[in-house]
């Protein structure tokens, strides 16, 4: 069984789904560019959209 990472979004109020794409998640929940995402960085999907597959990891904050 595979489980998703999930939180709670208190811009839309909605649980949503981690394992996606920043762009991803704000189409589904009819988010506004000018809104600031309080989960951007949580988000660990694969951005196929551009050139190279890029994917989007939280910054390790070990090394500061």
């Amino acid at each position: 069984m595979f489980d998703s990472p999930i939180d709670y979004c208190p811009v839309c109020k909605e649980m949503v789904l981690l394992d996606q794409t920043h762009r991803e998640c704000a189409a589904e929940h009819h988010c506004r560019k000018s809104v600031v995402c309080p989960l951007k960085a949580c988000f660990s999907g694969y951005d196929f959209s551009s050139p190279k597959p890029v994917r989007h990891t939280i910054p390790d904050e070990s090394h500061h």
